[in-house]
């Protein structure tokens, strides 16, 4: 990065300053600011040596500790990577191309405050560069070098601000995404039951209110499946509980590897599981039910040998074969045909007979 130092004839103590008519000593306090809004690193792009070497002698005396690298085109200024300068200033008339297109192309690189600088007077050219990118336009008329480290500092801190802004704008983007994910994973955990994975007793009773609602208003069959472990304790006394946990996501397992995507089964509580089958008639969910028997032999087989004497007994209840009233209807009468296959000997599916219940 290449610097130009302040000519000695222009720190001679006691001199006139050639910028402000003030006497040399005093431009430490021509209006700098806050160093806080300091700039270290500038870019400074004008065709003509006489204005850089005025603005950087200007930028120097405001901001001690800066850097400038002044160059005379677009070219030279698009060699540089804008992300090494914290602030632009770029003429808007330049040899080989307009300070408007330059400032679009550093900006297009990174978001670099710039600061177009013009001896055109009129509006236009002010407009047009706010609507390119441009954080302010100075014009080069009267004593604007003795208002340009105002302009600077007012620019900087501008750029710090929106930068703030969106920096703040990515956290509470990100801390709201995390509280998403989070909220959805309270749901998916308050809805499931957390041995098995299956939806849990009271998010299941809020899905078969839905969907017998739907049944009714649509005229369509909605069947339940109410699912006993035979035998369970038994395994639990022998083998341990770890064993019956076992059990119980096995079983899990063996009915979602024969269900539907529009099925819902769930764990209705300790060793009882409860499946709703949407458009499906009674002889249909006593097939499902066959199949899943057969899974879960198999599964039980392959992953948990020792507790082969555990089978399963199923009661089967439909809205339309049987004519509940209501959802919790429906899965009584699918709990009474339950009652009926393990009192019939277990490991048994029983569809109930088709008599009418009260709500």
């Amino acid at each position: 990065m290449s610097t130009t130092g302040r000519p000695a004839s222009d720190v001679q103590s006691g001199g006139p300053d050639p910028l402000s008519g003030s006497p040399a000593g005093a431009s430490a306090d021509r209006g700098a600011g806050p160093a806080s809004v300091s700039p270290q690193r500038a870019l400074l792009v004008d065709d003509d040596a006489d204005q850089r070497r005025l603005i950087s002698i200007v930028l120097r005396d405001a901001f001690p500790d800066i850097q400038i690298d002044m160059v005379e085109s677009c070219e030279k200024a698009l060699s540089r990577d804008p992300r090494k300068f914290d602030i632009a200033l770029i003429d808007l008339n330049l040899p080989d191309g307009s300070g408007i297109d330059l400032l679009k192309s550093l900006r297009a690189r990174h978001n670099l405050p710039v600061i177009l600088v013009t001896g055109e007077r009129f509006g236009e050219p002010a407009a047009a560069a706010i609507r390119a990118g441009a954080s302010d336009y100075l014009v080069k008329h009267g004593d604007y070098l003795r208002v340009l480290p105002i302009v600077v500092q007012k620019t900087l801190a501008q750029a710090a601000i929106e930068n703030e802004n969106r920096r703040l704008e990515r956290e509470i983007r990100s801390r709201n995404e995390a509280l998403e994910r989070l909220n959805a994973e309270l749901q998916r955990m308050a809805a499931h039951d957390p041995l098995t994975g299956l939806y849990n007793r009271r998010h299941f009773n809020e899905l078969v209110h839905q969907l017998f609602s739907e049944s009714d208003r649509y005229g369509t069959d909605l069947t339940c499946l109410m699912i006993d472990l035979d035998n369970f304790k038994g395994v639990n006394d022998r083998l341990g509980h770890q064993a019956g946990d076992r059990l119980l996501v096995l079983t899990a397992d063996a009915l979602r590897g024969a269900l539907r995507a529009s099925d819902v089964a769930a764990r209705y509580g300790g060793d009882e599981f409860v499946i709703i089958l949407p458009r499906t008639s009674p002889e249909d969910a006593r097939m499902l039910a066959r199949r899943i028997r057969s899974s879960f032999r198999d599964v039980l087989l392959q992953r948990l040998p020792e507790a082969a004497s555990a089978t399963l007994s199923i009661g089967i209840a439909s809205r339309e074969r049987h004519q509940p009233t209501t959802h919790d209807a429906l899965v009584r009468l699918a709990d009474d045909a339950l009652y009926q296959a393990k009192a019939g000997g277990k490991d048994l599916i029983m569809v109930v007979r088709p008599i009418a219940v009260q709500a």
